[in-house]
């Protein structure tokens, strides 16, 4: 009798320490403040539909969340579906467990979890959730790169979706078929999947709220984008692949600092991407650039793949290299494709139905004989994940206050780099308008040469009329008075160009009001050929180039903002000025300075249907394939030291972007360059 007392007074004390440490605990600390509003108004929500929307809305904002932020709320979502006695929300919560063990690369407890979920989700028969079940459950095998498999549970997801209205839920199926057709080698029926679910992602962005756009868009977008580029590089269309993978780049550089996932999958597709096309530089840093989004994370055996690229590329050529990638790779593959999570996979999926029936007759056999010992062993385990959690929680605190040190560091750096920036754009634009001044001086020169002559030759007659008039001989007075009119018209004439002029000179000096109205591309490509010719003349007298124009007469008026055009238009010349002109001493290429070579710069407009171009072409010595990709980057120039800030480039690109058009680079190395504007006359 005592000993059993005792034994209660144990058992009575554990509960006692769990429902403490619980009360300690159960906050969900790690959570954002969006997120637990969620989870409150769920736990307050009667209306089932509305509870499950709420549901759908918290995995969106799961989706690129560390592995133990997962967990968590998997946790606390699991807890709430037994209080609401609600199956649906037992059923993502499992589904959720999956995905974050899954994510830690913990497989088999991941497997566990997507099973549960999809047995839960027949019972339910709800085919949109039996869709997002299957879906998180294949991701597992695309991990594993067991591509066939993936594909074929991939597609039984996207049947049931399809039979449901969720529209988040049809489209994860179609991003993640595209993905593994890709590690299938199957471009194709990649480009298929990946531009559909792009168009469903730009359809389901503009219905989603603003933070949440956010979250989706660093995740998801950055992921489709670089499927679809990818898919595109696989078939050798690079200029589409180009496209894509900018689009994911600008995603990631609003992001910039953020480890994530989808952006090391991002850089390792461009890795690959840039391998297939030789850039070898580029591609070294893209692979980097992806073992460094997820170094020191959950997900760090993401960069075995990238890192095995590494080390075959070092191998024979830098042996410290070599080694040092090699062991990143070892590190994650072991958890990709260790022996024994092989061995428990496979086992699992063929013994699942015999292992229930097991624990099924386990249950009945030793549930009265076993009670008391199981409820003391799960009071003592609740007791040290209490002690446990509490420790992790202290341990987050730290890292936090590291991180926001960290942070606000970073933000420090930017601020002074966004202000150094802003100096040298400010700068470039003071030499561009110093350029225009010049060639503006020496236009305007011209028609003060004919009023001057012409105010002279109109003196002198006036001198002569009035002498004719004293003689009384008013015939030739009259003549005489005749020409002075026609001295006056042409001076009035010269007096308005040059009133023209100054005026165009004062509009390209002001800030752009950065409103589009219906300017003659003509005539701004023709005006900016003249003065960005006389400007250098000004500076270089010994400057000579023959200017071929051709200007389609089909053209008209285009609605677009005339500063920011001739801008780009003045700079594209410039650079073609400098590239038969100042440029022909760099050293590269054929011999500029031989007497057969005539430097030429051609000028021509074209329309296409609803799009207006403008090519402007140099015969220098054209683009070196090592710096193609780089030239449009900020403060990238192969100008010498002092003669280029490298932003001339970048701004025209950002402008002719802002009116929805685009700039297209056509070279061959020795012998030409080509720049052609691209706009849309909407």
């Amino acid at each position: 009798m005592h000993k059993q007392m005792k034994k209660i007074n144990c058992i009575l004390i554990l509960a006692l320490l769990w429902s403490i440490s619980y009360g300690q605990n159960s906050d969900i600390g790690l959570l954002t403040r969006k997120d637990r509003d969620i989870f409150k108004q769920i736990e307050n929500e009667s209306n089932p539909t509305i509870m499950h929307e709420l549901v759908t809305e918290l995995v969106l904002l799961s989706d690129d969340k560390a592995p133990i932020s997962q967990l968590e709320e998997a946790k606390y979502l699991f807890d709430l579906s037994l209080k609401k006695k609600d199956a649906y929300t037992e059923c993502v919560s499992l589904s959720m467990y999956g995905q974050g063990y899954r994510i830690t690369g913990n497989f088999t407890k991941a497997l566990q979890y997507h099973q549960q979920a999809i047995e839960l989700s027949k019972q339910l028969n709800d085919k949109s959730l039996m869709g997002f079940v299957l879906n998180q459950s294949a991701h597992i095998y695309k991990d594993r790169e067991e591509n066939e498999k993936a594909i074929a549970i991939y597609k039984q997801a996207s049947y049931y979706a399809n039979m449901g209205n969720n529209q988040y839920f049809k489209f994860y199926p179609l991003m993640n078929l595209g993905f593994v057709y890709l590690n299938a080698n199957k471009p194709d029926s990649a480009l298929y999947f990946a531009s559909i679910s792009v168009k469903m992602l730009e359809d389901i962005l503009i219905n989603t709220v603003p933070e949440n756009r956010m979250i989706m868009e660093r995740s998801l977008g950055v992921y489709n984008f670089s499927n679809l580029a990818s898919s595109y590089s696989k078939l050798n269309d690079k200029p589409n692949a180009d496209k894509y993978y900018a689009s994911a780049a600008s995603i990631t550089a609003r992001y910039k600092g953020v480890k994530t996932r989808y952006f090391q999958f991002y850089y390792f597709s461009l890795a690959q991407h840039y391998m297939r096309f030789n850039l070898i530089d580029s591609s070294l840093y893209a692979a980097k650039k992806a073992i460094e989004s997820v170094i020191n994370t959950p997900v760090e055996y993401l960069s075995s793949r990238p890192a095995k690229m590494l080390s075959d590329y070092y191998e024979g050529k830098n042996a410290d290299s070599t080694v040092k990638y090699l062991k990143i790779y070892l590190k994650g593959n072991e958890v990709m494709n260790s022996t024994r999570v092989t061995q428990q996979l496979q086992m699992m999926t063929v013994e699942e139905t015999q292992r229930k029936e097991e624990i099924k007759r386990a249950e009945k056999a030793y549930k009265d004989k076993i009670f008391f010992y199981l409820l003391a062993g799960v009071l003592m385990l609740v007791l040290l994940i209490a002690m446990y959690m509490y420790r992790s929680s202290r341990q987050r605190i730290k890292i936090n206050q590291e991180l926001q040190r960290q942070k606000n560091e970073v933000e420090k750096t930017l601020a002074e780099l966004k202000s150094t920036q802003s100096q040298l754009i400010q700068s470039e634009k003071m030499a561009s308008l110093g350029e225009l001044t010049a060639g503006i001086a020496h236009e305007i020169q011209n028609p003060l040469n004919f009023v001057n002559n012409f105010s002279e030759v109109s003196n002198e007659l006036i001198d002569e009329m009035k002498d004719e008039l004293a003689a009384g001989n008013l015939q030739l007075a009259t003549e005489i008075a005749e020409d002075v009119k026609q001295n006056l018209e042409k001076i009035n004439h010269h007096g308005k160009r040059a009133d023209a002029i100054v005026k165009g000179m004062l509009q390209h000096s002001r800030t752009s009001s950065g409103v589009k109205e219906p300017t003659d591309i003509n005539a701004l490509a023709d005006e900016y050929l003249r003065l960005a010719y006389h400007g250098l003349r000004a500076k270089d007298k010994s400057f000579n180039v023959t200017l071929k124009t051709d200007f389609d007469p089909t053209i008209g008026s285009l609605n677009v903002i005339p500063q920011d055009i001739g801008r780009v238009i003045l700079n594209l010349i410039t650079n073609a000025f400098y590239a038969v002109g100042t440029g022909r001493d760099a050293g590269t290429g054929r011999d500029l300075s031989l007497p057969d070579y005539e430097p030429t710069v051609w000028v021509r407009t074209k329309r296409t249907n609803n799009k207006v171009e403008v090519f402007i072409r140099d015969n220098g010595n054209g683009i070196p394939k090592n710096v193609l990709d780089k030239i449009f980057q900020p403060f990238f120039t192969t100008k010498p030291t002092g003669q280029g800030t490298g932003l001339g480039l970048s701004m025209s690109y950002d402008i002719i972007k802002a009116h929805g058009g685009e700039i297209i680079v056509d070279t061959k190395e020795g012998e030409y360059a080509e720049f052609i504007i691209q706009l849309i006359d909407a």
